[in-house]
């Protein structure tokens, strides 16, 4: 650890109450004794002699700080100094009295160097933690499982209650190559993985914020709580920064009702330890209930795959409904959307994408052989700079979206896809259905790099798409803008329902 020291508090009311600090590459023994409840533990390793953890004596290494068991509202700080080895503390808190890991004092955050170690941070089979205020780094000269901060159940009961949020993670040597034999090796590697292994283990309530993640071999964050047969819940992602990092963006797994929204995800694929086998994509879900990806930010992925590296994708094993929303995606090589759940166990989930603006991606895949039905409903779809390569499943209702693209594109017509109430420029017309024209944009083709930088793509008074497209029952009330989308009059054609500017 290095720059500052790091505390752990918790406020109940009658004062501050510690989690306390457990920072190594070792475990902590059974027998190793318990800090008081509603404690603080200091750890600086920048001191020469080992103190007993107060804050006028801290321990001077994580080792130190890993041989307690904390027990909850204890307040776990660390300080500054050289790299320590990687903390993996022991204990759990409670619901009231998390047990916290943090910085403490001022200056830049306190650094923990994995080292090359499998984890720079770890929690096993524990409950009740925040993380947050720090800088983890796990670098190394040749690329292995590997990740800055890992959470796991395995002890095949639930665990809950993890909010980490807040730090920077960068430089993390995981495993890029997703083919055999590293395949297990790059599914466990990224910035922050959490795991749920043997039979009814879960991770529950993990809300995973406001963190920035870059330079990470596997990927940015792999949140993983259950597994097909037992999922985990309570899972929110969401206002995360991942920046190339070396495999897939963001991935939420064996969850019920994941949301996954407001990050902002670019150069995914690239980075420090490129993306080198196999597929990856920017934000996706697999094996969920009912997951969710809303207000996301996907753009500037240049790195081709063998077959996906798209902006999004509803992959195997999702039941339920899988809706991606109001999202923003641009100069995705491998496009917007990837329909998947005929590249593993079948969940057939309806597959609902509405209200997203779509710019240069050019690119919507579909490998789900009639398993899963799809519902396309108000989005924009703007492609200028190369012909559209468009897959959709067998059973697709595709209806007052707004379609920009080339003469030399061609938009499927199979018997199973209906084309309701769409708008088409410079692409041929699918069928006989929809509006041929320019829909007026406001200034398309000008979107940047944040969720509020497409206002190009609203529509002006005189464009045909006005007030003419079909009601949909169910349609979420509101438009990529929020604006009101109305359950009984015509919307607009496209993302956007305000008024014609």
């Amino acid at each position: 650890m290095t720059d500052r020291a790091l505390p752990v508090r918790q406020s109940l009311g009658r004062g501050l109450v510690a989690a306390a600090l457990v920072l190594t590459g070792t475990t902590v023994l059974a027998g190793a004794p318990a800090v008081a409840a509603g404690s603080v533990t200091y750890v600086d390793c920048s001191r020469g002699a080992a103190g007993d953890g107060s804050q006028a004596a801290p321990f001077n290494s994580v080792a130190q700080a890993n041989g307690r068991t904390y027990a909850p509202a204890t307040r776990s700080p660390s300080p500054p100094a050289p790299p320590a080895p990687a903390p993996s503390p022991a204990g759990s808190g409670t619901a009231a009295a998390p047990i916290v890991l943090t910085g403490y004092g001022t200056g830049a955050l306190p650094v923990i160097d994995g080292g090359g170690a499998p984890d720079a941070v770890s929690l096993t089979n524990q409950d009740h933690w925040r993380i947050t205020g720090l800088k983890i780094t796990n670098p190394a000269a040749t690329l292995a499982r590997r990740t800055g901060l890992r959470v796991s159940a395995t002890d095949g009961t639930a665990h809950r209650g993890f909010d980490i949020g807040g730090l920077v993670i960068d430089r993390v040597a995981g495993q890029t190559n997703k083919n055999s034999p590293t395949t297990e090796d790059y599914v466990q590697s990224a910035g922050i993985v959490t795991g749920a292994s043997g039979t009814n283990s879960t991770l529950n309530d993990v809300h995973v914020h406001d963190n920035q993640i870059s330079d990470t071999g596997g990927g940015g964050l792999k949140i993983r709580v259950g597994a097909m047969a037992v999922k985990g819940a309570g899972v929110l992602i969401e206002n995360n920064t991942v920046k190339d990092v070396g495999g897939d963006g963001i991935i939420a797994s064996y969850a019920d009702a994941p949301m996954i929204q407001y990050n902002n995800a670019s150069g995914v694929g690239n980075g420090a330890y490129p993306f080198s086998g196999g597929n990856f994509a920017g934000i996706w879900v697999l094996g969920d209930r009912d997951p969710t990806i809303q207000k996301n930010a996907v753009y500037g992925i240049t790195r081709m795959s063998v077959a996906d590296s798209q902006a999004f994708d509803c992959d195997w094993g999702n039941t339920g409904t899988c809706t991606i929303q109001y999202n923003y995606s641009r100069d995705n090589i491998g496009g917007f959307f990837l329909d998947c759940d005929g590249c593993g166990t079948i969940g057939a989930a309806q597959q609902v994408i509405r209200y997203n603006i779509s710019e240069n991606d050019c690119r919507m895949s579909s490998v789900s052989a009639g398993r899963s039905a799809l519902h396309l409903y108000n989005n924009v779809l703007y492609c200028t700079d190369r012909k559209f390569d468009i897959t959709l499943p067998d059973e697709s209702v595709v209806e007052n979206n707004i379609w920009v693209g080339t003469t030399d594109s061609r938009l499927p017509t199979a018997a199973g896809i209906s084309w309701l109430w769409n708008v088409f420029q410079g692409v041929p017309r699918p069928t006989a259905n929809g509006i041929v024209g320019d829909p007026r944009f406001v200034a398309p083709g000008t979107g940047g790099d944040t969720l509020d930088s497409v206002d190009g793509y609203k529509l002006r008074a005189t464009s045909p798409a006005l007030n003419n497209g079909s009601v949909i029952s169910g349609n979420g009330g509101r438009d990529y803008w929020g604006n009101p989308v109305s359950a009984t009059t015509k919307p607009h054609r496209g993302a956007y329902n305000g008024p014609g500017l």
